[in-house]
């Protein structure tokens, strides 16, 4: 692989490592975004599904944007039939929705749902709620949103903040917000807050959220299927986030070699934390070759498809950072999950399910002594990693007021021996650190 023009070392890396999970990257002799768009056919949406209560028909396969996307890739995947997009206020302080009100002009409005989020951090009357959606609609370039969330409550509790509630109903009398929703993925703050399955049950149980977005995937699945199921039966909408749990294996083995070749200071008990990083990274890979688990991408295909499968799931909202990704993900739509597939996701998670760290899990927290929050920064660590958002993960990183992942690099490693599913977390905690401060 050639280095791209303008990419520095840290970049080019992050660029082989995604390339292991069958993300391609321009090299310089490349065509442009607008060359490439006219020369791309891709695959049309297959499968579109009722967005439960709000009726709306929607892609399967839909647009999750915490960061930027090329309006040519963005142009080109609402041409080819996906119609549901996911964004929020404080997605690049407002970048990715102007970046969406860009790519949906000339199109028919009607024709898209569009979901935008709002914090409630500091909002204390329904003037404020009202004005923050005004602003989002301004960034948009829309005189409406289809759905407007609050995003990760902590509790139950913080559900029924009638600021927002009464916000929202001026703001549906005006024709400026047509439903309402919820986004969860745990507690960010160690002992702050409830449980993803406790706050969207919760969520279920009110009555005024049509919509959810939630963590389901192949490796983590049980919570989801609960709230998957007692949406279903109140017809409440439901779109998923954090579906593909299989980049850790990959970019881990990548970013331990890296550290050891850039002479990077490995103190006895980091060098530990790798080893059993290291081993546990072994068994899986004798583990992949056994069950000739050598193509990611099949792997991450069969991920995706696990969560289609799941006929009470109405969209799937991924990141298109380019046009790669843009065909192997359309591909999917309207696709089932064959027997060889189950069969591959079952083998991976058997010798491979200890490399990832269940995001909305937060068990081992409770058991740190310097109260580290381990749900958010690998949170964060995603970002960083799979959704290809470093900026925004390296800046959410270091405005964390509690104590970072550098506390885990000389503890005990209480956080591992409390993880009930083997994981582990103190390694990838160290790593997530490097990778978040770039040192």
């Amino acid at each position: 692989m050639k280095k791209q023009k303008g990419m520095d070392r840290r970049d080019f890396i992050k660029a082989s490592a995604l390339g292991l999970a069958g993300v391609t990257t321009g090299l310089t002799t490349k065509p442009s975004f607008a060359e490439l768009a006219s020369e791309t056919e891709l695959p049309k949406i297959k499968g579109y599904r009722t967005l439960g209560r709000t009726g709306f028909k929607v892609s399967d396969i839909g647009i999750g944007t915490s960061r930027v996307y090329p309006i040519p890739v963005m142009n080109a995947i609402l041409d080819a039939g996906v119609n549901y997009i996911d964004t929020a206020e404080g997605y690049g302080r407002g970048a990715a929705e102007k970046n969406i009100g860009e790519a949906i002009k000339g199109r028919d409005r009607k024709s898209l749902f569009i979901t935008t989020k709002i914090q409630m951090r500091g909002v204390s009357s329904k003037e404020q709620v009202v004005e923050k959606v005004q602003q989002c609609l301004q960034r948009l370039q829309t005189d409406y949103v289809d759905c407007l969330m609050i995003p990760g409550p902590s509790t139950v509790q913080a559900l029924k903040d009638e600021n927002f509630h009464q916000g929202m109903n001026q703001l549906k009398k005006e024709g400026k917000v047509r439903f309402v929703g919820v986004s969860n993925h745990g507690s960010r703050m160690q002992g702050q807050g409830e449980t993803m399955e406790t706050v969207l049950l919760g969520a279920v149980d009110d009555g005024r959220f049509d919509v959810l977005l939630l963590i389901y995937n192949f490796l983590q699945k049980e919570a989801g299927e609960k709230i998957l199921e007692a949406a279903a039966k109140k017809n409440i909408a439901t779109t998923i986030m954090k579906s593909d749990p299989l980049g850790r294996y990959f970019q881990t083995k990548e970013r331990v070699e890296q550290m050891k070749k850039e002479g990077q200071t490995i103190d006895e008990r980091m060098q530990r934390n790798i080893t059993r990083m290291e081993e546990t990274g072994k068994k899986a890979e004798s583990f992949i070759q056994k069950n000739n688990l050598k193509n990611p991408s099949e792997i991450k295909a069969a991920a995706l498809k696990f969560v289609l499968n799941n006929p009470k799931v109405n969209t799937l909202n991924l990141a298109f950072n380019n046009f790669d990704d843009a065909q192997n993900y359309l591909k999917l739509s309207g696709s089932g999950l064959g027997k060889t597939e189950k069969n591959m996701l079952a083998a991976f998670e058997e010798g491979c399910g200890q490399l990832y760290c269940r995001h909305a899990c937060g068990i081992c927290e409770s058991n740190c002594p310097h109260q580290v929050p381990v749900n958010t920064i690998m949170r964060y660590n995603h970002y960083f990693e799979a959704n290809g958002s470093e900026k925004f993960a390296m800046e959410k990183y270091s405005k964390l007021k509690t104590p970072k992942a550098d506390y885990c690099r000389n503890c005990a490693g209480l956080c591992e021996q409390s993880c009930p599913y083997g994981v582990p977390i103190q390694g990838l905690l160290n790593i997530a650190h490097a990778q978040l401060t770039l040192t």
